[in-house]
């Protein structure tokens, strides 16, 4: 990779542009990086166009067919180019939290928690969606909401 850098004084506002075959990993982490600046943005790709996701309109991140995806409040799906510990690593102390080995939701976009089923907690979402908490992660929620 290469990296250049032109100084010209009369730039009013810094512009990063990244020149690239394809997109790659390398590729996403790098513009990820350059945005953590402003860290409630995610990259994510949907129809051949790469979007810049407010955290905050994301209602969940989930697995499907081996891949990563970001579910909106608009019910869109966007592909996200992080494994599931890299998500649950960059969301530390947020509003997301991992449920299970597949799904890490945001709490803000839950309307209410079915507990109806022993050993088991349903996540009912503002959108109508639903989600289950593994057994595994049961203790991790309760702890969460101080339950």
């Amino acid at each position: 990779m290469k990296v250049e850098i032109n100084i010209n004084p009369e730039i009013e506002e810094t512009k990063i542009v990244i020149h690239a075959k394809e997109i790659t990993n390398e590729v996403t982490k790098l513009a990820n990086s350059l945005t953590e600046e402003n860290t409630n943005t995610i990259i994510g790709f949907l129809d051949e166009k790469v979007y810049i996701l407010d955290k905050k309109e994301i209602e969940s991140f989930y697995t499907e067919d081996n891949k990563i995806f970001a579910r909106t409040k608009d019910q869109k799906k966007y592909y996200i180019k992080y494994r599931m510990y890299e998500l649950e690593e960059t969301l530390k102390n947020t509003s997301f939290i991992r449920i299970s080995n597949s799904e890490i939701i945001n709490f803000n976009e839950v309307e209410n928690l079915d507990l109806g089923i022993i050993g088991t907690i349903i996540v009912n979402f503002k959108s109508g969606n639903k989600a289950y908490v593994s057994r595994r992660n049961v203790a991790k929620i309760k702890k969460y909401l101080n339950i």
